[in-house]
């Protein structure tokens, strides 16, 4: 378990230290859920998109559409 200090600035900032941000591969950017119980704070950092990933549901998509259109048009003449 890693443990730093770090204060809340005047504006509700508040900097997670360089060794804490590296030990969890934080960069600009990085988003998070803030969950609270009303005493103890929990960051969670979002996982970005796999835009990879997506882009080939897409194509997958597109591919079954194109099938479906061709399967149609036979299916009408």
């Amino acid at each position: 378990m890693h443990f730093e200090l770090t204060r809340l600035s005047s504006r509700g900032l508040i900097v997670i230290p360089e060794v804490t941000r590296k030990v969890i591969g934080l960069r600009t950017g990085t988003k998070f859920a803030i969950f609270t119980d009303g005493k103890n704070i929990l960051l969670q950092p979002l996982a970005t998109p796999d835009v990879k990933g997506f882009k080939k549901i897409i194509a997958e998509a597109e591919k079954t559409k194109a099938r479906a259109q061709t399967k149609a048009k036979e299916g009408a003449k």
